[in-house]
């Protein structure tokens, strides 16, 4: 059996449309969704209809769903604030249809494949708790990969140069059953064999916003189960033509009704880098500084710490 992972789509339904053709032409037979279909691009919708179009699949629901749970039956005319602009648009965006299909999605799956037991869950903490996460993520590869262009072949190496002998992470893992651990939510492409086990580490990286510093292509993993039960995993890159993409959404409803938020997705696409995350940190201690204690943060608050962290980016 021949599997594509796909993970942290995020409304980008280009890069969904070229992964999919790329893995029919590796002759999959199933697919492995595993959560984050919508906010950061315009197109919510036509992902979640494609998805749920493919016959042969397993689909989990991931974090940024759980925004969209959270307006359910809530008040739109308090929808006042800058922050959330990018959730109330894709409410508002997602048919109905749509919405309830992805909220009944289940947070995990679990199923068997020639004897292997297949573990899916949107965040590796839910296998091997935070340390893992927490030493290597987007910010993490953000600070310590600053080059134009990274390898995510070398950020590999590196992450399994350091887990192999890094005790607490060996700990983590070792706990773990036989069979194989699929996650996304990093919006980093790796894998990962446990030694002396037949344990296997899968992230397939983000198909919609990858963050691992590789700025031509967008990533998904094949993982084939043979039938007498041998693994491989093979980790797929597709050439994507960005800047139309980010043309496209320049001139999106989206980007009108959540400039801030666009922009740093424009920037995270065009550097392939981690920004939301520096840029949430910036706009709280700006608004400590102004004595603004409203969260989520108001609309006026939100735009100013915007043109304050793209002057402070600048000079940097």
């Amino acid at each position: 059996m021949k599997y594509a992972i796909i993970s942290d789509i995020h409304g980008n339904l280009p890069a969904l449309q070229a992964v999919l053709e790329d893995a029919k032409n590796q002759n999959v037979s199933h697919y492995l969704f595993v959560g984050d279909y919508c906010l950061s691009g315009p197109w919510p919708n036509e992902c979640l209809e494609t998805i749920q179009a493919i016959p042969n699949k397993t689909v989990i629901r991931g974090n940024e769903e759980k925004y969209i749970e959270d307006l359910v039956g809530k008040d739109p005319s308090k929808w006042t604030d800058g922050q959330m602009q990018i959730s109330y648009w894709n409410y508002k965006n997602i048919k109905q249809d749509n919405r309830e299909y992805m909220l009944q999605l289940p947070h995990t799956a679990d199923f068997e494949c020639n004897g292997i037991p297949v573990h899916m869950a949107h965040s590796s903490m839910t296998f091997v708790g935070t340390y893992p996460f927490y030493t290597w993520n987007s910010v993490v590869v953000a600070n310590r990969n600053t080059q134009p262009d990274a390898d995510p072949q070398r950020i590999l190496d590196e992450i399994h140069a350091e887990w192999d002998n890094d005790p607490q992470f060996q700990e983590c893992v070792s706990k773990l059953d036989k069979g194989i651990y699929i996650f996304g939510h990093a919006h980093i492409q790796w894998s990962y064999k446990v030694k002396e086990k037949d344990v296997y580490l899968i992230n397939p990286g983000s198909c919609g916003l990858p963050l691992d510093g590789k700025k031509d292509s967008m990533p998904y993993t094949i993982l084939e189960i043979t039938d007498d039960g041998k693994v491989s995993i093979e980790e797929k890159r597709v050439l994507f033509d960005k800047a139309s993409y980010i043309n496209t959404l320049r001139q999106s409803d989206q980007y009108k009704q959540a400039r801030v938020w666009t922009e740093l997705i424009i920037e995270e696409l065009s550097t392939c880098r981690e920004r939301l995350h520096f840029f949430l940190a910036f706009v709280e201690e700006y608004a400590k500084k102004l004595g603004d204690e409203r969260r989520p943060y108001a609309l006026d608050t939100w735009e100013k710490a915007y043109e304050a962290y793209v002057l402070n980016t600048k000079s940097c």
